[in-house]
């Protein structure tokens, strides 16, 4: 159920008139104005669902945000995600508190989001600021993979990794990763909720869905990032504007939703396979085989050459298979698995990536009994159980 709540206008005015005492228990807050010409103004910013208020209290600065519109469904969901992220001590994370009956105008009590304000750049500027430094490039990807791993094992997954929503604090010699906006933000206590958004299309897999609400859901922004930030080590000419023959349009990473929906026929892709660099080639050779993969085989984000759980050589629509034109041989012994495939070859891995071989292949039985086994092609993606009752597995391809 949906609730009234005041007007950007009318909390501005608020807190105008009284400032830090506007606020119950922040009684006291020195609120800090965005502008003091020709009158101050407090507002910071505002969004679809909140205004955003800037104070000081106890050495602390802290972004306030003031609710315009929330349902009932959004209030719970704030009050989940604070209370599960009080007790995560993570790099990445910015301290919040949803505070109940905090705001009082016309006679009504309204909540609202507390967190610390981080002071900092945008990830896209401060790529800008360091694009001809590779060491800080590197490090950034590094702290990236990081992140993305805390996330995971701290069973949370942010659902809207984008450049807006990522902060670097610090000098390029000493630098963290932040988060900011977690109203699409998954915790254990929201499992079996959906995503209340499928989060920027520039760094989103084209067959998410809202159902897709995971800590896992933000496997594959990371892999655009690292991705995009390994081919400008190569090439700082990409990061130029869109308009000066670039691929930036300030919102994105060098990617756009086209390029994820037709990697064949992306010039991006295409440019970037004509620098010829093997590292490049592994984020591009992943990246183009998730795109045309399942949104549920992304696999953890890994850096070139500390990847042992994903091959290096994943298959992907650009690699055309060659027909085997032989017969195929069906006989197998009793204590293997034979996988061949029918109408061409195809690459076998295990379910954490990592490759194993090209069919026809045989596997040890007793190795692998039970174990579930990727076949790709690199347009389709065959998911097997291996079970003792079958020795032969024939894979057709559409």
């Amino acid at each position: 159920m949906a609730k009234n709540y005041p007007t950007i206008g009318e909390y501005n005015q608020l807190m105008q008139k009284k400032g830090g005492s506007a606020f119950k228990s922040l009684n006291g807050i020195n609120l800090i104005p965005s502008k003091t010409s020709p009158i101050k103004v407090y507002l910071f910013g505002s969004g679809a669902f909140a205004a955003v208020f800037k104070g000081s209290l106890n050495g602390r600065t802290y972004a306030i945000r003031c609710f315009l519109s929330a349902e009932d469904e959004t209030i719970n969901r704030y009050k989940a995600i604070c209370s599960y992220l009080k007790n995560i001590h993570s790099s990445w994370k910015t301290d919040c508190e949803f505070i109940e009956n905090e705001i009082s105008l016309n006679g009504n009590a309204y909540p609202i989001l507390k967190m610390e304000w981080m002071n900092g750049l945008l990830i896209n500027q401060f790529v800008s600021n360091h694009l001809s430094e590779n060491k800080v490039l590197a490090e950034l990807q590094a702290k990236l993979v990081s992140v993305s791993e805390d996330l995971e094992r701290n069973k949370i997954g942010h659902g809207d990794i984008q450049c807006g929503n990522i902060i670097i604090s610090g000098t390029s010699d000493d630098f963290q990763v932040k988060l900011i906006d977690y109203d699409g933000m998954y915790v254990p206590d929201l499992a079996y909720k959906k995503s209340i958004e499928k989060g920027r299309s520039e760094f989103q897999h084209p067959k998410r869905t809202l159902n897709n609400f995971s800590p896992e859901m933000d496997r594959f922004s990371f892999w655009v990032m690292i991705t995009a930030l390994e081919a400008l080590k190569h090439d700082k000419t990409l990061w130029r504007e869109v308009m000066q023959g670039g691929f930036n349009t300030l919102d994105n990473f060098l990617f756009t939703i086209q390029d994820f929906l037709n990697p064949n026929q992306s010039a991006l892709f295409n440019r970037l396979y004509n620098l010829n660099s093997t590292s490049l080639n592994f984020y591009l050779e992943t990246l183009k085989w998730l795109c045309n993969s399942e949104y549920s085989v992304i696999p953890p984000p890994a850096l070139y050459g500390n990847s042992s759980n994903i091959t290096k050589s994943i298959p992907s629509e650009h690699q055309k298979y060659v027909p085997n034109s032989q017969s195929i041989d069906r006989t197998v012994s009793a204590s293997k698995y034979k996988i061949i495939t029918t109408n061409g070859t195809a690459s076998v891995l295990t379910s954490t990536f990592q490759k194993l071989g090209s069919t026809p292949l045989e596997l040890d039985k007793q190795t692998y009994e039970g174990k579930l086994i990727l076949v790709s092609n690199g347009k389709e993606t065959k998911r097997i159980t291996l079970n003792s009752h079958q020795n032969l597995i024939e894979i057709k391809f559409d």
